[in-house]
């Protein structure tokens, strides 16, 4: 442990990996941008971001800043909005074994087994809350046609973050979320649906424009989707296209929801006028997918 005005650096090993965080000696004590006390004089004890316990001497998590009781100093343990700086860089080996190469010659990506499965029930899952949307259509061809491009909105979106995260160094593999699995199956049979079985994981030092852009990638191919699939919806002859319209526009809003683990959220952190013009642009097309 090292003392550096006023905080004290903690190093340790978690899962076999070095992390750290930084632990205030001065209770609340506030500093200038030169590392320099401001004001000397004691304010108080803060209190846990997380839990709302008071702390004497709380724990400052070195990747997103804010103040934790001893129970959420990890950045696992509450939340951390900066989580993805505090993950190791990945590291494979030359070797092989046990990948399989996806896409190949597309930016060079590689999924491990692990991804290719998670990547296939998610793509089951949604297809079958796409089947739900196609009662009223009879059409063979249509629910063939449809079948595919509920697949291509999910994968599309997915692969999107994954190829703008190897661009920029990211480890990145898509993973299942039970939680989510299990309301997308539920969905299946229910008046509302959600289509979200999973997320890409990252892994690696980014900043926040990073993650950002990486976050707009997904709902962007959703958004081309839409604008792509628009002027068919409106034909007789292609009104058939409106449940994969519908889902595309649907994918596309709820990811850019600036909340908790979502795209929206790091989209918005990192550029207002950018969240701001995707979110309208995608509300547009599911407006005029459910009233159009």
């Amino acid at each position: 442990m090292q003392n550096v005005k006023g905080f004290a650096l903690d190093m340790f090993i978690h899962d076999g990996v070095p992390r750290r965080y930084l632990r205030e000696t001065v209770p609340h004590s506030r500093f200038i941008s030169n590392g320099s006390r401001e004001s000397a004089s004691l304010v108080g004890s803060l209190k846990c971001e997380a839990c709302g316990a008071e702390e004497a001497f709380p724990f400052k998590c070195a990747y997103c800043g804010k103040y934790f009781c001893g129970e959420h100093r990890l950045p696992e343990n509450h939340a951390c909005e900066a989580y993805a700086y505090a993950l190791p860089p990945r590291h494979y080996t030359s070797t092989n074994e046990g990948r399989t190469s996806v896409f190949p010659g597309f930016g060079g990506q590689s999924s491990s087994q692990r991804e290719v499965v998670s990547f296939a029930i998610g793509a089951v899952l949604v297809w079958l809350v796409g089947i739900s949307l196609l009662g009223f259509i009879p059409n063979s061809f249509a629910i063939i046609v449809n079948s595919i491009l509920f697949v291509f909105a999910f994968l599309g979106h997915e692969y999107a973050h994954k190829v703008a995260a190897h661009h920029f160094g990211l480890w990145a593999e898509f993973r299942l979320n039970s939680f989510g699995a299990l309301l997308t199956g539920l969905s299946i049979i229910l008046p509302i649906k959600f289509v979200a079985p999973g997320a890409v994981m990252l892994g690696g030092y980014s900043d926040e424009r990073t993650l950002g852009v990486v976050a707009a990638f997904g709902p962007v191919v959703n958004i081309l989707m839409s604008a792509i699939l628009l002027p068919f919806v409106f034909f007789p002859a292609g009104g058939y296209l409106w449940p994969a319209f519908y889902v595309s526009s649907f994918i596309a809003v709820f990811n850019l929801l600036p909340v908790a683990i979502l795209d929206g959220k790091k989209v918005f952190d990192w550029s207002k006028v950018m969240w701001a013009l995707l979110f309208a642009v995608s509300i547009a097309f599911l407006g005029i997918a459910w009233f159009g």
